[in-house]
């Protein structure tokens, strides 16, 4: 009885504090584990992640719909419900104290064990291989004439890929597909490019559109992955032009490439795999965008001249682009816009939301590669399908 009497605090004290297992453990793996990307490569992206994702996918891509939205819509109200239950009874019973800290304790437990599980469906991907390591490409210093010679091919590219696409009353580009069946058919660009890049070489996912899209819009999200469902989340009330690299996007993040400037290169490389136009000129504007901008900070010179080059069709579509997010400015996409920074500085990505930029280093390698290989042609390989 004694021995019991000095066990039972001991005891106690544990099962008060243990919550803090998972969170510790997930958060020093990640940092010990960003010295060793090799070793998360091996074991983890193409072991213990793919283990995991893959089965989760099948299983959430059975659902037509967003799941992450039904539970946000649907969850919140029902929590909070459940909360005004709980604080009725709470004052009719006695121990008020310990029912609210065992209340905590439960919910203490519940964010620990979803921090542990983002970690392993995200958190560590972030410590991987640099792509440019993994798919060999020859990231280095560029020349203000490197980019301006890249921005110009990428500006050229969209020209001849908008030829080829559809527009609507106004002249502005519309998905030759519809919204639903683009979706459907993307993550075909991803198995194209998985011939020449084994690393691509996962399965399918579906990719889901937002029902409440014009509101996230509020936001200046276009797409969203929710590493415990595994599910790619589409802002579907964007601009349509922007709608194939953003799945495209998000489909990487699903495949285990976690980093912001990483998943856009995949997209932009997957895009030019698919044999529907709309998605090479997606792709190749999205890149083309990104590189002026990297272009205007070292010569506004060689900015005003390649930019000069875009076709009207395409300023089209820019500036109904322009009207379209105008309406949505304020404080709602200022603090969207904090709080992505600070989460992807918190995993590992110092530039915050700057290291969406870096992805023109990885398209200036691509296109290095492909250059001295004399893989590229005059025109995108896009099929020329009006159909």
């Amino acid at each position: 009885m004694r021995a019991e009497k000095k066990t039972r605090p001991v005891w106690r004290f544990l099962s008060w504090t243990l919550w803090l297992v998972p969170a510790v453990l997930a958060f020093a793996a990640q940092r010990l584990l960003a010295a060793h990307p090799d070793v998360v490569e091996h074991y983890h992206v193409n072991g213990l992640f793919r283990w995991l994702a893959v089965p989760i996918s099948r299983l959430t891509s059975l659902v037509a719909f967003s799941l992450t939205e039904a539970v946000l819509v649907l969850g919140v109200p029902i929590l909070l419900v459940l909360f005004i239950v709980w604080l009725v009874r709470l004052v009719r019973q006695p121990g008020k104290l310990l029912s609210v800290a065992r209340l905590l304790r439960r919910l203490a437990w519940t964010l620990s064990l979803a921090y542990f599980l983002f970690m392993l469906l995200h958190g560590l991907n972030y410590a991987r291989l640099p792509v440019s390591q993994s798919f060999q490409l020859p990231v280095r210093e560029r020349s203000a004439a490197e980019l301006a010679e890249t921005s110009l091919w990428l500006v050229q590219q969209a020209n001849e890929a908008r030829m080829l696409c559809l527009e609507d009353e106004h002249g502005v580009f519309i998905l030759r597909q519809g919204i639903k069946d683009s979706l459907s058919a993307l993550p075909e660009a991803y198995a194209a490019a998985a011939v020449d890049y084994p690393q691509l070489n996962w399965p399918p996912v579906r990719p889901k559109g937002v029902l409440l899209s014009r509101y996230w819009s509020y936001t200046g999200i276009t797409g969203m992955y929710m590493p415990l469902l595994v599910e790619a989340n589409i802002n579907i009330d964007a601009p349509q032009h922007s709608l194939p690299e953003t799945v495209l996007h998000e489909i990487a993040h699903t495949y285990g490439f976690a980093r912001e400037d990483e998943a856009g290169f995949l997209a932009f490389l997957t895009g030019l795999y698919s044999d529907n136009p709309d998605d090479a000129y997606s792709v190749l504007l999205g890149a083309a965008l990104r590189s002026l901008n990297a272009l205007s900070a070292v010569s506004t010179e060689s900015h005003q001249a390649v930019s000069g080059q875009l076709s009207e069709p395409v300023r089209r579509d820019l500036q109904a682009s322009s009207v379209y997010w105008k309406q949505f400015e304020g404080p709602v996409q200022e603090t969207s816009n904090r709080v992505n920074d600070a989460y992807l500085q918190a995993n590992l990505q110092e530039d915050g939301v700057r290291s969406y930029g870096r992805m023109v280093d990885l398209v200036l390698a691509w296109y290095e590669q492909q250059y001295t290989q004399g893989s590229l042609d005059s025109s995108v390989a896009v099929q020329q399908n009006t159909d």
